[in-house]
């Protein structure tokens, strides 16, 4: 008797489990790409591209993510220069619908969210530098919740820079 509760109560709490929505977003590799010819030791300065109106990264994240890359880019040695910086900063966001489906034909559809920063070269203008963070996000996330994801999304994807060959 006390093996078949043992056993009941293994399956009962594996069910529960495999069936409960994780709280907190799972997050993905970060990817990267960086132009091997270019001396990042060089750059000291750096200034953001406007993002035109059809951004697909609202207001509010858009300032959360401003934020977060300039405490991060200071302790790493950079500054916000307006005029003549030596790279501009853009910022990408964006997302897909992704599907998971078990054996038994059980689905969930969750977001992923895309975060890519990308620097460009003030005089030439060519990409020298860029990485990319992916996360499963949550419909209705809090404000400290995306403060969170992105605050770990730009500590992933400044890793990556400068990029160590």
């Amino acid at each position: 008797m006390k093996a078949l509760n043992a056993g009941a109560f293994i399956c009962l709490f594996t069910l529960f489990v495999a069936c409960s929505a994780p709280d907190k977003p799972i997050y993905h590799d970060v990817t990267y790409e960086y132009d091997v010819d270019v001396d990042f030791n060089r750059i000291k300065t750096y200034n953001w591209v406007k993002m035109p109106a059809t951004s697909r990264i609202d207001e509010f994240n858009q300032i959360r993510i401003k934020r977060v890359v300039n405490a991060k880019l200071k302790a790493l040695g950079l500054k916000v220069k307006i005029d003549n910086p030596d790279i501009f900063l853009v910022m990408y966001g964006g997302g897909y619908k992704a599907v998971d489906m078990t054996v038994m034909m059980d689905y969930a559809v969750y977001d992923v969210g895309r975060l890519k920063l990308a620097m460009y070269d003030a005089e030439s203008h060519n990409e020298i530098w860029w990485a990319e963070a992916r996360a499963d996000l949550f419909f209705d996330m809090t404000p400290a919740q995306k403060d969170e994801v992105i605050e770990t999304s730009v500590q992933r994807i400044l890793e990556y820079y400068p990029p160590r060959p």
